[in-house]
């Protein structure tokens, strides 16, 4: 599953959808951060750190922010959150079936 965040800040119903995803032992699951999304991390930084930390190793969760747009607005991540190119996220676009869009 991919799911793009693109705003700054995620609702109550946004982060328990967030978390059950990644609780799932089997989901594939790609979060991006896009456009006005990428300052999610920074903000939600005690969630995402909980969030990161809760997956299991196994899991293939993954954190990851478009670099451009992170660039334009001088947002800063966090470490466990990856630089990726919009490229990058076209792959993952066709990697996934399912997508999800938090606005």
């Amino acid at each position: 599953m991919l799911i793009t965040i693109s705003t700054p800040t995620l609702s109550i119903a946004d982060k328990q959808f967030l978390t059950t995803a990644v609780k799932q032992s089997n989901a594939d699951l790609s979060v991006v951060c896009v456009s006005d999304g990428v300052y999610a991390p920074k903000i939600e930084s005690t969630f995402f750190e909980k969030l990161t930390n809760s997956g299991k190793e196994e899991s293939p969760f993954s954190l990851a922010f478009i670099d451009s747009d992170a660039s334009s607005r001088g947002a800063t991540l966090p470490d466990y959150a990856t630089p990726i190119t919009s490229r990058e996220l076209a792959a993952l676009s066709a990697k996934h079936i399912h997508w999800i869009t938090l606005s």
